[in-house]
């Protein structure tokens, strides 16, 4: 992620009469507020000069929200993979892993599905890199095969689980489907 900055108002030229100098510093206000409401809205590129969103947030190890080109905030699901829930064994490991991957705070995102609760289905890139394959690779999530398989991915999978990297050094970790049906997030209210 992006450091917050701290703006300043730049000192007033020299050679301002003293009258002027509250002017000015009113004027650099405006200014330095219009640009940074709108700092988000303006076009991102990556460094090669592609077009890329900016993440605004690391949900868990396999879910994060952006804002896309036009500004609009953009929950996406990391497409073919499946990290843990942030409240199972290496939850937060996972959340953390992704989150330093991407602390440049730009990445491009190749999807266009949703999933039933409307997130962007998305493979993140950062450069030439593949986030969600780097994820599986080393063992913060595994390759979810659940429609169409990934040969690339399940070999990822394979080399992680055999070196225990990441959620591998459990000797028996629980995949995240099986975690979600027996800790389900909301219970639903019993009647009285």
């Amino acid at each position: 992620m992006q450091p917050s900055r701290r703006f300043t108002l730049p000192p007033p030229p020299r050679g301002m009469p003293r009258r002027l100098r509250v002017w000015y510093a009113v004027a650099a206000a405006v200014v330095s507020a219009v640009v940074a409401a709108t700092a988000p809205m303006c076009p991102v590129t990556d460094g090669q000069g592609r077009p890329a969103w900016r993440i605004v947030a690391v949900n868990d190890g396999d879910t994060v929200t952006c804002l896309d080109g036009e500004g609009r905030q953009v929950r996406i699901r990391l497409l073919r993979i499946d990290a843990p829930e942030l409240d199972q064994p290496m939850g937060r490991e996972a959340r953390a892993a992704l989150a330093a991957k991407l602390d440049g705070g730009v990445v491009r995102v190749a999807g266009a599905a949703r999933d039933q609760h409307g997130r962007l289905l998305g493979t993140l890139h950062v450069g030439d890199r593949d986030i969600n394959h780097e994820m599986v690779a080393e063992g913060w999530a595994w390759a979810f095969t659940g429609f169409a398989e990934d040969d690339d991915l399940v070999a990822a999978e394979s080399a992680a689980r055999r070196q225990h990297r990441g959620l591998w050094a459990d000797p028996q970790p629980m995949a995240p489907g099986r975690w979600r049906e027996l800790h389900p997030p909301h219970a639903a209210p019993r009647p009285h």
